[in-house]
């Protein structure tokens, strides 16, 4: 469980509140006072297999503190592939 994130960190957000549904992974935009924007990139399925979300998904950014999830380093390969692949695709800095 991170305490602390960086901007341009992949996070895996676990929701405890959200049952099933409550993973999701995404990308540390700005961090300002204890608060990150997080871009949401995908989420996990019953499964356990990683979706990416489509571009047009309302609130795709979301700000956070680090006590309203556990928030963790995205270490699978694969998930950190597909999300490089849906940022190229699809956000430009």
């Amino acid at each position: 469980m991170l305490n602390k994130l960086a901007k341009n960190q992949y996070v895996k957000i676990i929701k405890s509140n959200a049952g099933n549904n409550g993973i999701e992974y995404g990308v540390v935009l700005e961090e300002e006072d204890g608060k990150y924007d997080i871009m949401s990139i995908g989420f996990e399925n019953k499964n356990g297999k990683f979706i990416e979300y489509p571009t047009n998904v309302e609130n795709l950014v979301q700000s956070y503190n680090t006590q309203d999830a556990q928030f963790d380093e995205v270490k699978e390969n694969e998930v950190r592939r597909k999300m490089n692949i849906w940022l190229e695709n699809n956000y430009k800095r």
